[in-house]
């Protein structure tokens, strides 16, 4: 077989040169995958869907009013928007946007941004919980609406809610059965307190979708929801 004929096979391309062939290796391994190709990165985007907002999403403006004070944002956008936050609103705004949407396009994994991105760019559980509740606010040294929500916690079913964590897990434990007539429970101001505590992180930690557990136990553990709409008559 010709030298012509075995590199048209192979894909390749052949020139006469001085009476010798000159073989063009770029076409004849063209087909060939770079072995240095790596996969495409996670993004925040796509890691953190359910807390992107949307380019008229009301939650823009909270967002904003975060970078104002003592506000410390390392992208450079969100570092400029924090200079012109009083003097050039308007424009403070535009390049809030755009660093937050610089953020959701790069990757997640080891970024610098992601402080900015829960700080002044993403929907956090409390945000997300407004419409279903009030977030309880009271001290753990104070009973009524935190006995209540331990005395639920006594009785969570993990295979109707899912499993808990391993604070709430723990302090279930801890837990005596709800008290009978003529019995006291152990609901004291510690356990009051560390469920308060595990309220207060996942209050600010990134909205991961509603069918998140810990979205869902903080909807049965920390917010009081809105009482349902009476029906119309």
């Amino acid at each position: 077989m010709s030298l012509h004929k075995s590199l048209a096979m192979a894909g390749g391309t052949a020139t006469a040169v001085g009476g010798g062939v000159l073989v063009s290796k770029s076409s004849l391994f063209q087909d060939t995958p770079s072995p240095t190709t790596s996969q495409q990165k996670e993004t925040f985007r796509q890691k953190y869907s359910s807390a992107i907002l949307g380019s008229e999403d009301a939650l823009w403006e909270t967002k904003f009013s975060g970078l104002s004070g003592n506000a410390q944002p390392t992208h450079e956008k969100l570092k400029e928007a924090k200079t012109k936050h009083t003097s050039h609103s308007d424009e403070a705004k535009t390049l809030h946007k755009e660093g937050c949407q610089a953020i959701y396009d790069s990757e997640w994994e080891g970024s610098s941004y992601l402080n900015d991105f829960k700080s002044y760019c993403s929907k956090t559980v409390a945000d997300a919980m407004k419409d279903v509740g009030t977030w309880i606010d009271q001290e753990g040294s104070v009973d009524g609406k935190w006995n209540t929500k331990l005395t639920n916690l006594s009785k969570h079913d993990e295979n109707q809610d899912g499993a808990l964590n391993d604070t709430l897990k723990n302090l279930k434990t801890s837990l005596t059965p709800t008290p009978s007539a003529g019995t006291s429970s152990n609901w004291d101001a510690n356990k009051r307190t560390t469920l308060n505590n595990w309220c207060k992180e996942v209050k600010v930690s990134v909205f991961m979708g509603d069918a998140d557990t810990q979205f869902k136990h903080a909807k049965l553990y920390c917010v009081e929801e809105k009482a349902a709409s009476l029906p119309s008559r």
